[in-house]
């Protein structure tokens, strides 16, 4: 062998086996601070560059994740809706601007279309309450697809806004649409997806199932904190869920998928390899919709700005290529699926304890380009309220001033421990209410709403005088708080 060839090989075995252990060493650590618990896949050039598990499918039984384990994928389900749909676009089926009503005769706003729903731009109600009166009536019924179009019609629920005026993100959109595929195909779609998807990128631990609440051998148990102040996670089978009709259904288009890491980037490289749409079809979903206004279709998160196409997410900014994705999320479980265009990398993550999936994400694609990145950390609100609640209420206030001499230390953000503090007041632990935000005020000194929450703690705890100087501090600080007036001009 050419000497020159055998270094350049030795290079990039070294290279690639620094790199390997870099990535273990972030997720290791992540592990460790019970801030990852599940399936991290890295691929380059369709080539899988690292790929291993952390931590346990099943906590109570100490079963450990393999690369068999499988994880409901939440919201990037909503990709595989997209590419279906696609698909009945690419064979002359359907039209992505023909209205709802030309499948679905009985729906009842003429005025949307199928781009809409898989833009999230219809302006159709979200589904967490459109079932109250039905579960109250038929508290036995298992609600699916088929009862959304005959809850909209019974109810006359009202559009959010005019179809394609606006952003907003709602499940009822891509179930609707896996109606949609089922009306044209005449299958099932969960046989469209094995027939159309499945099979043809060899996804051959991936599935729809008939009923989402009986799991295959294989499934990982979900895991989640049972409060704000909890640091020990509880399997969700012994949680109540935040919305009822969690539990009395079973939709399909919006979620539902189950797979593992392998099977998705099996379907990323069937899909970028053109085996599952054509090219055109392809760009189309991962082309920014616009608004009626010609603005583009996008929310923020975090400093972040992120475009909605079709079924697919995507960063704005493209400094460091074209960078697409969906995310997922569930009581218990994240789910990320993102891929770069431009430099053909994709980064898969499953985990069964709902970890923080933007931050890792976004650490592991700066990681991967040899960039700076910032390993993310535990949550200080969530200790804090832990040592609060265990009657440490010294090492509690030792931990704030920790913090505020070392920020980096942990994350802090002014909406968990509003969250936090009210969680306290709203479980009747007054004093750790006052303490939480007392220190909120510390950390966040510029925040009207922290002060105006800590006013409102003060007077339910029937400290009125200190509530007042709360109220002025954050009209202070916003003179635009009209409630924080209203409350002063009652207080005084």
């Amino acid at each position: 062998m050419n000497k020159q060839i055998f270094l350049i090989l030795v290079a990039s075995v070294l290279s690639s086996t620094v790199s390997g252990q870099k990535i273990n060493d972030f997720f290791s650590t992540l592990s460790k601070n019970d801030l990852f618990n599940g399936s991290v896949l890295i691929s380059k050039s369709e080539e899988i560059t690292f790929s291993k598990t952390y931590g346990f499918s099943n906590f109570e039984k100490k079963e450990k994740i393999t690369d068999k384990s499988q994880f409901p994928i939440a919201s990037v389900s909503k990709t595989f809706t997209a590419t279906a749909i696609l698909q009945l676009k690419q064979k002359g089926k359907l039209k992505l601007d023909d209205p709802v009503q030309k499948y679905l005769q009985d729906f009842p706003y003429p005025n949307i279309t199928i781009r809409h729903l898989l833009s999230n731009t219809s302006g159709l109600a979200e589904y967490y309450h459109l079932f109250d009166n039905v579960i109250k009536e038929q508290p036995e019924k298992n609600i699916s697809n088929a009862d959304i179009i005959p809850v909209f019609i019974q109810n006359k629920t009202p559009l959010s806004f005019l179809p394609g005026s606006k952003w907003e993100y709602s499940n009822v959109n891509f179930c609707l649409a896996a109606l949609i595929v089922e009306k044209i195909s005449g299958i099932s779609f969960r046989d469209y997806l094995e027939k159309n998807i499945f099979k043809p990128a060899k996804m051959n631990d991936s599935f729809l199932p008939e009923n989402r609440k009986i799991k295959v051998p294989n499934q990982v148990e979900l895991y989640s904190y049972p409060n704000m102040y909890s640091t020990n996670f509880v399997n969700i089978k012994d949680q109540k869920e935040s919305f009822l009709i969690f539990e009395k259904s079973n939709f399909y288009g919006n979620g539902g998928i189950i797979s593992t890491a392998l099977d998705l980037q099996k379907y990323e490289n069937a899909l970028f390899k053109y085996q599952l749409l054509d090219k055109k079809e392809l760009e189309e979903a991962l082309t920014p919709t616009k608004l009626n206004d010609g603005k583009i279709a996008s929310y923020r998160y975090g400093e972040k700005e992120i475009a909605y196409g079709l079924g697919w997410e995507m960063y704005t900014d493209e400094s460091n290529g074209k960078l697409v994705f969906h995310d997922g999320s569930i009581t218990g479980l994240s789910s990320i699926l993102i891929h770069n265009i431009d430099k053909n990398q994709t980064v898969v993550l499953l985990s069964n304890t709902a970890s923080p999936i933007f931050a890792v994400s976004n650490a592991v694609l700066q990681l991967i380009n040899d960039k700076p990145y910032v390993v993310p950390v535990q949550n200080l609100s969530r200790v804090y309220g832990s040592l609060l609640e265990n009657g440490s209420k010294e090492k509690a206030n030792q931990l704030i001033e920790e913090y505020l001499k070392n920020p980096g230390s942990y994350e802090a953000t002014e909406r968990d421990f509003n969250r936090l503090g009210y969680q306290f007041l709203r479980l009747q632990k007054k004093e750790n209410s006052l303490e939480t935000f007392a220190s909120a005020a510390l950390i966040f000194p510029k925040s009207a709403n922290i002060y105006d929450s800590y006013g409102e703690a003060l007077l339910q705890c029937g400290k009125k005088e200190d509530a007042i100087k709360m109220y002025q501090k954050s009209v202070e600080l916003n003179p635009d708080n009209e409630n924080g007036k209203k409350v002063l001009k009652e207080l005084l």
